[in-house]
């Protein structure tokens, strides 16, 4: 297929530019909470209404792209992203306006997930599938090392909403290349006279294996987004790190996890759908030992631990994103299966540092939260091992490549 290599890297570096709308907020949310004249808890909802945006919107979100096609859906919540940053621009002064527009910018968020791997299925759907949904999962990493570099400076000299203004021009820009340089798949044939059945959600509830992937997913999320909201607090309460300390080995966390999740989609590729499962299991026994010991580490281990946690949960996130479009029996329900395990992922964000940090605050120990983490990722574990076993004797991974849901000539 024709430019598929630029059409990949302009679909990723939007989805880069939606990560960077979503962390935007991060590195100012003390001069937010100033400016409004709210408490802190409150300025936290900017941040949290993009999660629950993920969990109301998957399901829909898998239907659409399911019934319209990625490009068309793309587009309309790339300029969705634009609308709520300019929404944010001018609301700057206004916490009610500023949490509207994150919920039109958290729309974007739960769309643009689901269809990146739609996009990396139909455009290499015979050949290095993981590489590049690995990369593809990157594009948080991206967007958030921009924010936390870039946007504390700008609004110190040109103001807050200079960082709305900046997510809404990168967005706008980015849009008209995705126009231009993207090209749809051709529509896949749907029952009747296709031979293809229509897209539902009927089998992917029915599939063992999407389903054993979702709550895996859903023990990832819940863990993962635990270190990568709290390990500041970890660092400072636990070990006595100073803010500036505790920021900088919490950044790591970001960085090391673009390699790893590039790394994660070669090796998935490598091993192919029968072997990763196995590749899954042993990254979680490094996570088991991360969260059993996380507050048994001395300084040199500091970077080892923010390692641990960036590596192997990448990889098995990348590697869950390759298998589910080959546990589907047809094509069209890629997009489906993606949401479905996107759904459970959020909720796991969603409830996993409430649960752990309302456990540390009962005990007064952040240990008891350690051993809940690993007994949460030992849950993850057992599901793997379901998932291999379940997989054993599976027919082979439908052949996309020669479907109708391959993107042909255009």
């Amino acid at each position: 297929m024709k430019n598929r290599y630029l059409m990949f890297f302009v679909m990723y570096f939007c989805a880069a530019a939606l990560a960077l709308s979503q962390f935007k907020i991060v590195p100012i949310l003390g001069p937010i909470t100033e400016g409004l004249g709210i408490a802190f808890e409150q300025v936290s909802w900017l941040m949290s209404v993009f999660t629950v945006a993920a969990i109301v919107l998957a399901i829909p979100a898998g239907g659409l792209i399911a019934k319209f096609g990625p490009k068309k859906v793309w587009v309309v919540v790339m300029l969705l992203m634009v609308c709520g940053n300019v929404i944010g621009a001018f609301g700057i002064e206004s916490f009610a306006i500023l949490l509207f527009s994150r919920v039109v910018e958290g729309c974007a968020f739960a769309f643009v997930a689901i269809a990146g791997i739609v996009f990396i299925n139909m455009w290499f759907p015979d050949r290095n599938t993981g590489l590049f949904t690995g990369i593809f999962m990157s594009f948080i990493s991206i967007g958030s090392i921009v924010a936390l570099n870039c946007v504390y400076p700008l609004t110190s000299a040109y103001g807050l909403a200079s960082a709305w203004w900046l997510a809404a021009i990168v967005a706008a820009l980015l849009t008209v290349l995705f126009v231009v340089v993207v090209k749809e798949a051709p529509a896949p044939a749907q029952g009747g006279g296709g031979n293809l059945p229509k897209a539902s959600l009927t089998p992917i509830l029915k599939n063992q294996r999407v389903m054993l992937l979702c709550f895996l997913a859903l023990t990832l999320g819940f863990v993962l987004y635990f270190f990568l909201n709290n390990y500041p607090s970890l660092f400072m309460t636990v070990y006595g790190v100073d803010q500036a300390g505790a920021t900088l080995y919490s950044s790591l966390n970001n960085l090391f996890s673009i390699p790893f999740c590039v790394i994660g989609g070669f090796v998935v590729d490598k091993l192919g759908p029968k072997r990763a499962p196995v590749f899954m299991a042993v990254s979680f026994v490094f996570i088991i030992v991360a969260c059993a010991f996380m507050t048994n580490l001395t300084p040199p281990l500091f970077v080892v631990h923010t390692l641990v946690i960036a590596a192997f949960p990448g990889l098995i996130y990348t590697a869950c994103n390759y298998l589910i479009p080959r546990d589907v029996e047809n094509p069209l329900q890629i997009s489906y299966g993606i949401a479905f395990m996107t759904l459970f992922y959020s909720l796991g964000i969603f409830i996993g540092s409430p649960i752990v940090l309302y456990a540390i605050a009962g005990t007064g120990s952040w240990a008891v939260g350690g051993y809940i983490l690993a007994v949460i990722m030992v849950i993850g574990l057992a599901l793997n091992l379901l998932y291999i076993g379940v997989s054993k004797g599976k027919p082979a991974a439908p052949d996309f490549a020669n479907s109708p849901m391959k993107a042909g000539d255009q």
